[in-house]
């Protein structure tokens, strides 16, 4: 628990738990870096069980946890990391290291910044058990209130208001994109809408951030990362029209000449991916 920490980042509290080394960081700018948050109740409850929903494991979300931060009656979203793919069957949710808790936690703090709505970041825990090598991250945002994903409101949303939404995640990721944030993880299931249209983008986990904009490469891969997801959600009965993707896209690059040239290379990009899904499914079921 040695390493170095991100620039803005800094250590809130420290404290035993069940013969475990809990630490907490929070951002310099966080609420709640003066150490006012319950954090060894919140720890204790988290440890036991409490507040786990049961229904985000299901759907293949992991451990997340509702919790009330009494004595302040904030309501909290805490995510437990875990490794993705085949590593989750070996390590779970043991890390080496707290690098990438940290990480997360700093590119959030830079995205707020930026004038994107996001939940609020509180902070990163750290548990460790003494004589063991690994370590468990929890990272803990505020809950939203009146909020969905943005599939069940593209169920029910008209179309005026679709189009402002799609719009609006253009700029979104074009502004991200130029302050040099590479958003790993934006699909449909992490972006949060309200009754009114307002956009919350959430998960920045294995997201990175650079000095400067990001090159075409990983600009035309992070827009393939959304569609992908758009296409999946499509393919399950969803829809998100042509309009409301060339709004997204305008947004994105509202000059007329390089909006152009990215519909094509997108549309190439599409057709081998969709050529290579189809024979990886044929592979899969010979």
């Amino acid at each position: 628990m040695s390493e170095v920490l991100p620039e803005g980042l800094c250590p809130v509290a420290s404290f035993l738990v069940n013969d475990q080394v809990c630490a907490v960081y929070a951002a310099t700018l966080s609420p709640c870096k003066n150490n006012e948050f319950p954090w060894r109740k919140i720890v204790e409850d988290l440890l036991a069980g409490q507040g786990l929903v049961a229904a985000a494991a299901a759907l293949g979300r992991g451990r997340i946890f509702f919790l009330d931060a009494e004595p302040l009656s904030l309501p909290l979203v805490v995510r437990q990391y875990r490794h993705g793919g085949l590593w989750r069957f070996l390590t779970g949710g043991r890390f080496f290291s707290k690098r990438r808790f940290l990480n997360e936690l700093a590119v959030h703090q830079a995205v707020s910044t930026l004038g994107i709505a996001t939940p609020a970041a509180l902070a990163v825990i750290v548990v460790k058990k003494r004589a063991s090598l690994f370590v468990n991250g929890y990272y803990v945002t505020r809950r939203l209130s009146a909020v969905v994903e943005l599939p069940e409101f593209l169920r029910g949303a008209n179309a005026s208001i679709r189009l402002q939404v799609a719009f609006k995640l253009g700029g979104y990721l074009r502004k991200l994109h130029e302050h040099g944030i590479f958003y790993t993880d934006m699909h449909v299931k992490n972006i949060l809408v309200g009754a009114e249209g307002q956009i919350f983008l959430l998960d920045f986990d294995k997201a990175d951030q650079s000095g400067a904009p990001l090159a075409a490469r990983r600009c035309r891969a992070n827009l393939c990362r959304f569609f992908r997801s758009v296409d999946k959600y499509c393919s399950r009965g969803g829809k998100f029209t042509d309009t409301e993707r060339a709004a997204f896209l305008l947004a994105y690059e509202p000059d007329a000449a390089a909006y152009a040239r990215l519909r094509r290379e997108l549309t190439v990009a599409f057709f081998w991916r969709r050529i290579f899904h189809q024979f990886g499914w044929w592979l899969n079921r010979s």
